[in-house]
């Protein structure tokens, strides 16, 4: 891939912009409104902070049962009680959608293109600048800035995502640690997500993903003997301001990301989670869009066989 992260950042705000000029969000909007019933949303890589999100936004939206799955789990999952699949995938044809919809519940494909299969509903979004880039970064904010129109139904949203949340958030800390410590949990997994996944595939660090409450359960030792930094979704609650207190005196550093128990808050910190790994690719001499990848890549990433 071609080193162009600060050529695929600088441009994030105006193509989320194009995308939403060039997409049927009333459409969207129509489709995601009628569905009824408890529902499965899938995603893997980037998509899966696009399925985490969705899940979360039709849970709060919608009323209904969700639940973010893997592609591997449907082999294993009892299917019972379930009526529906959206399966989120900016290429719309990967092994993972395939595994998604190997059943007879009602499927939804929310992805860059519609399906070419007429029984699936398309909930496609228009990319025609499309950003080439090893972590995903339009590939993931689009759709979720679509499932966000989708959540804030009023007209004034679109601008609202644009201006109010796309944008640029400024850091400085000295990034070098062994490993990262995530703390959060449902109402900011969407940012966690992003960071877990794209300091996993782009090598820019280790990250331990920490659920707030389990952290006080034993979690806290490995702080101890590494040499680590915590990075805090914090919304502001009693737990935050003791751990915040505690935090400091065990951790190289404490990167604090304000914001609230909202599904606006979790889509305000998947964007800073964006800045913030800019950030420390940028710091590390590294970039996030031309990943010197481990050569296994080119052999697992089209596995298509028995799971």
């Amino acid at each position: 891939m071609k080193k162009n992260m600060e050529e695929n950042f600088e441009k994030l705000h105006e193509r989320v912009k194009d995308a939403f000029s060039k997409t049927d969000l009333e459409r969207i909007k129509k489709e995601l409104e009628q569905l009824k019933g408890a529902t499965l949303v899938s995603g893997v890589g980037g998509s899966s902070v696009v399925s985490e999100f969705t899940t979360k936004v039709l849970n709060q939206k919608n009323g209904i049962v969700t639940r973010n799955t893997e592609p591997r789990d449907f082999n294993y999952l009892n299917l019972r009680g379930y009526k529906n699949v959206l399966a989120c995938s900016y290429s719309g044809n990967n092994y993972g959608v395939q595994l998604a919809f190997n059943n007879d519940l009602n499927h939804y494909l929310l992805a860059s293109r519609e399906a070419e299969d007429k029984s699936v509903t398309s909930l496609n979004y228009v990319c025609e600048d499309a950003e080439k880039s090893f972590i995903s970064l339009g590939a993931t904010l689009i759709p979720c800035s679509v499932i966000f129109n989708f959540y804030l139904d009023h007209k004034d949203s679109v601008m609202e995502i644009l201006d109010n949340y796309i944008k640029e958030y400024s850091f400085g800390f000295d990034p070098e640690c062994d490993a990262y410590e995530i703390f959060t949990g449902l109402d900011t997994s969407t940012g966690s997500k992003y960071l877990e996944s794209t300091m996993c595939e782009s090598g820019i660090g280790i990250p331990i993903v920490h659920d707030k409450y389990a952290y006080c359960h034993g979690r806290s030792t490995t702080s101890t003997v590494n040499d680590n930094i915590a990075i805090y979704f914090n919304t502001g609650k009693e737990l935050d301001k003791l751990l915040l207190g505690e935090l400091p005196q065990y951790y190289k550093h404490v990167e604090v990301i304000d914001v609230d128990s909202t599904i606006e808050g979790d889509f305000l910190g998947l964007v800073k989670s964006m800045y913030l790994s800019r950030y420390i690719a940028k710091v590390k001499q590294k970039d996030l869009s031309g990943v010197d990848y481990n050569p296994i890549v080119k052999k697992l990433y089209k596995y298509n066989g028995e799971l």
